[in-house]
């Protein structure tokens, strides 16, 4: 087993607690965020404990230690001998078979002797390392229909990046943040439409702060109230948050954003100010619009579960004329629908409806084949540019 870091932000070489590790054990990996007491649960009925990787080197490979008396808990031992797979693969995995003849006799094993096997052999060690995801968490979005959003949707270490995300887990928002950098120019806007965004992907990346305050997670019904009704607060003196909306509303579909805002948003103004993380929210979303107000997007970004015509009329406003959009969706009927009303828009160009196909090669000598699992579909993207 080996715990694994990205080096790309972190110029620590050792594990410490606090930061996210990818754990692997053969082909099951998982991302660990280091305590000083914590436990790891690989499948069903291994309990790790985890302290052992503590002050140890990134890319360590461990040893998985039976603890005596507490049958399916390990403890870890650092080793430093790994058994390359050219030389296991080579091993007999048993006696000549071709003496035995198959009368339906023979006695089953049962669950304990599997294990005992298992532990008499060497899967207490790496043998091979893959890295897998469950693409449901992910809503189906595939490494190569990631790498083509950030393509189209012209993500660089300049500008300011206008980004919509429901249910990914924060990945979009992760790998558009490292594209951007550290030292930069550039910002990250993320509208989401729950009240807390999703940021798996992105604490698991160990940004450095300064790449951190970059990224803005914004509500998106929020956002566009700020925008489109110039939203003006006072804070009294016994911390009572009080709004004065300006203005009317625009047209239907702020409206409709408005109705659906969250509850959570005016039982917020009405508690009494007890810290400055109270108002963290609202300052965010004023700095959001605030850094729209003085110029447009470079690039947009649409990746959601739910229907994206409405989410890409709200936000394409936003986005500077001749730069490009991209929209990201499982399925390819309501990007049709959408291809459709925005062509008759006449305000966006070159617009493109397309899927890939990406297969798996397994590589072995004189034997190379496709994986035979392979998921045909990893989504589909509209592209487009918009003009006046």
């Amino acid at each position: 087993m080996s715990a694994v870091v990205e080096d790309t932000c972190e110029s620590e070489d050792v594990i410490t607690v606090g930061i996210y590790v990818i754990v692997k054990k053969q082909d099951f990996s998982k991302i660990y965020k280091v305590s000083e007491n914590g436990i790891v649960m690989l499948g069903k009925n291994q309990r790790v404990e985890m302290q052992e990787i503590i002050g140890k080197p990134f890319w360590s490979t461990f040893e998985m230690m039976p603890l005596p008396g507490n049958k399916g808990s390990f403890t870890l031992k650092l080793t430093d001998e790994i058994e390359p797979w050219n030389d296991l693969k080579g091993e007999l995995s048993g006696c000549d078979n071709r003496s035995i003849t198959d009368d339906g006799t023979s006695q089953r094993l049962s669950k304990e002797e599997i294990l005992q096997l298992q532990e008499a052999g060497k899967t207490g060690k790496e043998i091979i390392i893959y890295f897998k995801r469950k693409h449901e968490k992910i809503g189906g979005l595939r490494m190569d229909a990631l790498a083509q959003m950030l393509s189209y949707s012209d993500v660089q270490s300049d500008g300011l990046h206008l980004l919509y995300s429901n249910g990914f887990q924060g990945l979009p928002a992760a790998a558009m943040i490292n594209r951007i950098g550290m030292n930069t120019n550039g910002y990250l806007i993320n509208l989401h439409p729950g009240n807390i965004p999703q940021t798996t992907f992105i604490e698991a990346m160990n940004f450095p702060q300064e790449l951190k305050d970059r990224h803005l997670a914004v509500n998106i019904y929020s956002f566009l109230r700020l925008h489109y009704q110039e939203l003006e607060t006072e804070i009294k003196e016994n911390g009572t948050l009080l709004t004065s909306d300006i203005g009317e509303d625009n047209n239907t579909l702020k409206r409709k954003l408005e109705s659906e805002e969250p509850e959570i948003e005016a039982a917020e103004l009405k508690k009494p100010k007890k810290s400055a993380n109270k108002l963290k929210w609202l300052l965010e979303t004023k700095r959001a619009v605030d850094l729209l107000s003085g110029t447009k997007a470079r690039g947009l970004t649409i990746v959601a579960k739910e229907h994206p015509l409405q989410i890409a009329n709200a936000l394409l406003p936003f986005l500077g004329i001749s730069r490009p959009f991209v929209i990201f969706h499982a399925h390819r009927e309501p990007l049709q629908e959408t291809y459709i009303e925005l062509k008759q828009k006449r305000n966006v160009i070159n617009m493109k409806l397309f899927t890939n196909f990406l297969r798996s090669y397994q590589v072995l000598p004189n034997r190379t084949h496709p994986d035979i699992l392979t998921n045909d579909t990893g989504g589909y993207i509209l592209t487009g540019y918009l003009v006046e």
